[in-house]
């Protein structure tokens, strides 16, 4: 998200993903199923953004103003359905046009004025930005005083490609959240869940590989690696759930905690 900015303003206020975007990616992201490769790494994701987007009309406005959410590298939206019906905007921008944003531009200079948002959401958007420190700088600019912000991004997880992505810990994102009043860092995911992760990610890429060798002979293996997501995934949350009870949530709570997937920021500014 580096470079030059680029702008195209669409003329709808908010945008929309096309119904094959929104309905196959958005869904997947927001509602994680057991059978889905990276549903250990989605499901604490989406459950705390549920919780606290639920939450975002919480702080009262005066009469007759209006309440903006700015959604930054929206991609298809998958968390608009956690916000409050009741949104005067939500403004969609990314850098895809794929994504059929309202406004295409870059996380390092937004193209409007200060102080217009109520509420910024960018989810896995930060570890992209060679510019981290400027983007964090400009949802500073864009959020109004008395506004919230919620931000996740990777802890420990692979690297996706050639570009750049940078990986945080909770002291990095307090750093780089500094000049907002109030910070909390919540840590998603951990060490017990991970193993299960990497060999769900290993076998989508074999089978992936296999497939384009092969062609569609090898799409049969789909079915088996289904069901071996599924098992990898009940494993995994099995000892996720005694860690966070019974008589080893001592020993496997500590283990679990000591390796986030990812991280969810919530920063507030005062009124």
């Amino acid at each position: 998200m580096d470079g030059s900015t680029v702008i195209h303003q669409r003329s709808a206020p908010d945008g929309a993903p096309s119904p094959a975007v929104a309905h196959g990616e958005g869904r997947r992201r927001a509602r994680p199923r057991l059978w889905h490769y990276d549903y250990l790494h989605l499901r604490p994701l989406a459950a705390d953004l549920r919780r606290v987007l639920g939450a975002a009309r919480g702080e009262p406005r005066g009469p007759g103003e209006p309440w903006r959410i700015l959604d930054l590298g929206c991609g298809a939206s998958p968390y608009r359905q956690f916000f409050p019906a009741a949104l005067d905007a939500y403004v969609r921008v990314d850098v895809d046009r794929a994504a059929s944003p309202a406004v295409v531009a870059r996380g390092e200079s937004l193209p409007f004025p200060a102080a217009t948002f109520d509420g910024i959401l960018a989810a896995q958007v930060l570890q992209f930005s060679r510019q981290p420190q400027a983007v964090v700088a400009e949802i500073r600019r864009l959020i109004r005083p008395g506004g919230r912000v919620w931000l996740t991004c990777h802890g420990a997880w692979p690297r996706e490609g050639m570009a750049p992505e940078n990986r945080y810990g909770e002291p990095d994102l307090e750093r780089l959240f500094s000049a907002f009043e109030r910070v909390t860092v919540t840590a998603e995911g951990g060490y017990l869940g991970f193993p299960f992760v990497l060999f769900n990610l290993a076998l989508r890429a074999a089978l992936h590989a296999g497939e384009r060798r092969f062609g569609a002979a090898a799409r049969i293996l789909r079915v088996p690696a289904l069901i071996a997501y599924l098992a990898a995934n009940l494993a995994g949350r099995l000892l996720e759930l005694l860690a966070g009870g019974g008589p080893l949530r001592p020993f496997l709570g500590h283990l679990d905690r000591s390796l986030p997937m990812n991280y969810l920021v919530v920063a507030e500014r005062d009124a």
